[in-house]
């Protein structure tokens, strides 16, 4: 029966990983990646494959960075446009 934890894990990730290449929003494909590669990951640690393990500890590192870096830049633009709207000055209205 652990067996079949394990492997219904690893079908639910290649479904994931499979479905992602049919994904356009960089955000939700990386994120798609994420989630699959590390059920992937999970998998390939329990039936001890080598480069399973490897392959998907590298794509799921690799998309893990570039959403840090999508959540950054995010959170910079969030910071500076509010900085903006509060720095915005009133005109004083002509008579």
């Amino acid at each position: 029966m652990e067996n079949l934890g394990y492997d219904i894990i690893s079908w639910v990730g290649l479904t994931i990983c499979i479905g992602a290449f049919f994904i356009k929003d960089v955000f939700w494909l990386r994120l798609a990646t994420l989630i699959g590669c590390s059920l992937l990951f999970v998998y390939y640690s329990h039936i001890a494959i080598p480069q399973g393990v490897i392959s998907n500890l590298l794509v799921l590192l690799i998309n893990a960075y570039y959403l840090l870096r999508f959540a950054s830049a995010r959170r910079k633009a969030l910071s500076a446009h509010k900085l903006s709207a509060s720095s915005a000055t009133v005109l004083p209205a002509e008579h």
